[in-house]
């Protein structure tokens, strides 16, 4: 449906892939809605599993429909696999499960945005240079699946991946990429589709008639519990399978922690839904052999011959006949009784009768041709050859089960220790991710327990790769009431899943005085000598813009160097000014502002810097003095 170019883009600097849709797409009717409407959705994803869309437009001079997206360098899944076989090897197991839990988190964050993928297989997941996997061609089964398609009997998918509703025309929905992903899962665990066949066609009637290898029959070292994950996500009736890929992550991740899954059985996996029932109108191509005509003649000759011997044996030869041939006989005159009439032969009865017979000897004749030709493709199918699996390393599936934790590994302390009604109220961690898995996209920071300030601003967290840190911040907004307040937040999923320990808010809302800005725009020089304590004056607005924006300044002066060092909020790197002065947005402007003298090493002491004002003197031989300011808009100099 598509070609891909690798492009370079000379502004930024980089490479980026642009697939380019056939430009005879282009004359389908409301094409060009649908090219919009889905490639505008995909556009939107942020996964760290899922390709990310650049733009998408349309070349008018040549009718085309582009998509640019993000060039990945490395293999496909495909790849992969084609390179174990001829080696006669399979994926590890754990490396099998990691691949399958990330495809299910792409699937499961597409599938909240209403996005059903419809073609997962090997060739739509790419791997990074450092291993992540990246699942592509999202929106494009939709965009694709035309009126001219859908007439000619094409069907939109892979059939060794296809759901049975796909294969019977259906379009198919989040369970259907469910099932493909249990067909992916179950080739990376055996080294062997779950359904293979001479033909496309043979192998979509597999997925939807025949019986399912367990894959414990192809490596019996599987757990069995692995086993009924993959089994439920190929249960042919949709409803038997898992209705989310949230359902398929819980328990692929319960099954390789070792722990027991809800599975179904074999016999309730392979029974198809009442939808999926084969018949001669449905939108699966009948594939030409040059010998399937053969049976197919054959078969109609017989049931014509069948028919003519229960006509006769039954006795309705003579009135089918009849009917067809009718013979009025003449009546006798007669000059007091008027002449018999006959009865008109009900044609159309009769038409209808046959045109029935005939179709059900058609259907009858073409279902038996579509079973010789799947019998025929399991006698020349050749045996697949099992390769040899090691025993899975259990330790190593079990650091593959996604346990979810975090720690924290530094924590701030929020800017003061008292504040006035309505300040804002910062807090800072750092976390670091210390679980064996990527944590879920939807993993937010969600109050739990204690007091319940409004939540003025917080960090999105989202995904963070095992081992990674993230430094997050809470903005609160101080209560009106003069009280002491706690507050006590959890890392948690969609689901309501915690993610390691609780983060802690303590501080008081009390009155504190007003300070006065500067009467005197303060000079960047100091007035005092470095023998003197270090001082500083009260931050001021000096300068204001349009827009609430604003530059505070301060003096300062004395202290054991001339080393001066300025810093906003806390003393941290991250935090440090430029010099004593800050541009800031926003009225009123409420900060606490820091000066150092003296040659000093990061973190400060815990004990350093409490309250709205002080000056801290560290036994090493520097000193920082501090100062809290509201600043309103009135503080603006005037012009």
């Amino acid at each position: 449906m598509a070609e891909v170019y690798k492009a370079h883009h000379p502004t930024l600097d980089r490479y980026v892939a642009i697939k380019v849709l056939h430009s005879f797409l282009a004359d389908e009717e409301d094409f060009l809605t649908r090219f919009r409407r889905e490639a505008k959705i995909v556009a939107t994803f942020r996964h760290p599993n899922i390709v990310q869309v650049y733009d998408f437009d349309q070349d008018d001079a040549s009718s085309n429909y582009f998509m640019v997206m993000e060039y990945v360098d490395g293999p496909t899944l495909k790849t992969r696999l084609r390179e174990l076989t001829q080696e006669g090897r399979t994926l590890p197991l754990e490396e099998a499960v990691r691949i399958a839990l990330a495809l299910a988190l792409a699937l499961d964050y597409a599938h909240q945005q209403g996005m059903v993928h419809r073609d997962i297989k090997p060739a739509n997941v790419i791997f990074t240079q450092k291993g992540q996997v990246i699942l592509t061609d999202f929106g494009i089964a939709k965009m694709v699946n035309t009126s001219t398609l859908t007439a000619s009997g094409a069907m939109v998918g892979t059939p060794a991946y296809m759901a049975p509703e796909q294969g019977m025309g259906q379009v198919g929905d989040e369970r259907s990429d469910i099932y493909s992903l249990g067909a992916v899962l179950y080739q990376l665990v055996t080294g062997s589709l779950p359904y293979d066949a001479d033909t496309p066609l043979g192998t979509v009637l597999k997925h939807i008639n025949s019986p399912l290898t367990p894959p414990a029959n192809l490596v019996p070292s599987l757990p069995p519990n692995i086993e009924a994950v993959i089994i439920r996500s190929l249960a042919k009736d949709p409803d038997n399978r898992y209705q989310t890929a949230k359902e398929f992550i819980n328990d692929l991740q319960r099954a390789v922690a070792g722990k027991s899954v809800a599975g179904i059985s074999t016999e309730l996996a392979m029974s198809p839904a009442a939808s999926l029932t084969i018949t001669t109108t449905g939108a699966i191509p009948r594939a030409r052999t040059r010998r399937g005509w053969f049976p197919v003649f054959a078969t109609i000759v017989i049931i014509i011959l069948l028919g003519i011997v229960a006509l006769y044996a039954t006795g309705l030869s003579d009135r089918l006949l009849a009917t067809l041939f009718p013979q009025t006989p003449t009546p006798a005159p007669s000059a007091t009784a008027p002449p018999e009439i006959e009865p008109t032969p009900d044609l159309a009865a009769t038409f209808d009768f046959l045109s029935t017979q005939v179709a059900n000897g058609v259907d009858s004749a073409l279902s038996t041709r579509d079973a010789l030709a799947i019998y025929e493709a399991t006698l020349n199918a050749p045996t697949p050859t099992i390769p040899p699996t090691a025993t899975p390393d259990l330790t190593a599936t079990a650091l593959a089960a996604c346990l979810f934790d975090m720690a924290i590994t530094e924590e701030q302390g929020v800017q003061s220790d008292i504040f006035m009604p309505g300040q804002q109220v910062i807090k800072r961690w750092t976390i670091q991710n210390t679980g064996t898995c990527a944590w879920p996209n939807d993993t937010d920071l969600v109050f739990v327990s204690g007091d319940e300030p409004v939540a003025l601003m917080q960090s999105s967290i989202g995904t963070l790769a095992p081992g990674d840190t993230l430094e997050i911040q809470l903005t609160l907004q101080a209560p009106e009431r003069l009280d002491s307040y706690t507050s006590v937040w959890q890392l948690q999923d969609s689901e309501e899943n915690s993610i390691g320990e609780a983060l802690e808010i303590t501080f008081v809302v009390a009155p504190t005085p007003t300070p006065r800005p500067p009467t005197d725009t303060p000079t960047p020089e100091f007035t005092a000598t470095p023998s003197e304590p270090l001082w500083m004056s009260i931050p001021g607005v000096v300068e204001c813009q349009s827009g609430a924006r604003g530059r505070t300044g301060w003096g300062w002066g004395g202290g054991p160097s001339d080393e001066y060092r300025y810093f906003l909020g806390r003393i941290s790197p991250e935090t440090e000014l430029p010099g004593a002065n800050n541009d800031f947005t926003g009225f009123p402007h409420v900060a606490t502002y820091f000066t150092t003298s003296g040659e000093f090493t990061l973190p400060v002491p815990e004990d350093c810097c409490p309250g709205d004002v002080g000056r801290y003197t560290d036994p090493q031989g520097y000193e920082i003095v501090w100062q809290k300011v509201w600043l309103p808009e009135t503080s603006c100099p005037e012009q």
